[in-house]
């Protein structure tokens, strides 16, 4: 929504979406990087960047999860740095049913710079650089309909304790709260080719934000785990979102690309903003015991 950071890419970052999220990766460990730069037809940049580490099951069914957070926006340069830490119990309700309940900590830091700015009148911007905490919480479920069909669902609470926000030091000023609600449901034609249709919908205080997506997957090379991903997004009222990509064994790097849909189309001509995420998972290598077999003594 408007008053938040988010990615078109809005399934890759576990933090953003929903703290339920955070570990569910098939994998022990999953490292994301992500950035988007959008709107430099009209001004300058909006930059964000995202750098996360997720640890599965780091005890059983307990996961653990790290994003370090940084926005640039605009004339302005108002910065949003931070870091989230997230953690997330999962429970078995049935062999094809299973709850995730996650909880997510923030610690921002917030500055604006007045170079690039004119004021036609005073403003008295005592507060240009101020820190705060967030919490956020959420639910998931994964839903395994049959060996080709799941269904992942969701909701999550961002701003509970409703972060101080103002640049005037005015303690009525806060972030409003937002809620998520998301689900993907995962469908696999056959060995090869997949396809997950996903909705988002966010809303924070009067902004909505309510987006349609739909990924395909197709399996190049089964020996090398070779995958091609394609998609198209639309976030209505706002942006037509196009991606494309590839997985490698272990590492996955989609691009994406906003084509701007809302009444601001005139002026940017439709240019949005590329983004682009890579994922890299792994596993614990568990060493093996060599246990030697003792030689039974020989007796006279």
């Amino acid at each position: 929504v408007a008053q938040d950071v988010h990615f078109s890419q809005f399934k890759i970052s576990s933090f953003l979406l929903n703290p339920a999220l955070v570990g569910s990766q098939n994998s022990d460990y999953k490292a994301t990087l992500q950035r988007k730069s959008q709107w430099k037809s009209v001004s300058i940049p909006f930059n964000t960047f995202s750098l996360s580490l997720e640890r599965k099951n780091i005890l059983p069914s307990h996961s653990v999860g790290v994003q370090f957070l940084n926005d640039i926006a605009g004339d302005s340069r108002f910065k949003t740095t931070g870091i989230n830490l997230a953690y997330v119990k999962r429970v078995v309700a049935t062999t094809n049913n299973m709850f995730s309940f996650g909880a997510e900590l923030g610690l921002f830091q917030r500055s604006v710079m007045f170079d690039g700015l004119v004021f036609n009148d005073p403003e008295n911007l005592s507060n240009i650089n101020f820190f705060f905490s967030d919490i956020a919480v959420g639910i998931a479920n994964l839903y395994e309909i049959n060996k080709k069909m799941t269904v992942e669902s969701g909701i999550a609470f961002y701003h509970i304790n409703k972060p101080r926000q103002s640049l005037i030091a005015n303690n009525a000023i806060t972030l409003n709260q937002k809620m998520n609600l998301h689900t993907t449901l995962n469908y696999a034609f056959n060995t090869k080719l997949s396809m997950q249709p996903k909705l988002l919908f966010s809303n924070q205080d009067t902004d909505k934000e309510f987006l349609l997506a739909c990924d395909v997957n197709y399996l190049l090379e089964a020996e090398q785990n070779v995958i091609l991903k394609s998609g198209i997004a639309e976030r209505f009222n706002d942006a037509a979102i196009f991606y494309f990509g590839a997985e490698i064994e272990s590492l996955s790097c989609v691009v994406s690309y906003d084509v701007n849909t809302s009444n601001l189309a005139n002026a940017s001509d439709n240019k949005g903003g590329f983004e682009f995420s890579v994922v890299y998972q792994w596993n614990v290598l568990k060493k093996e015991k060599n246990i030697e077999q003792e030689e039974c003594p020989e007796y006279l």
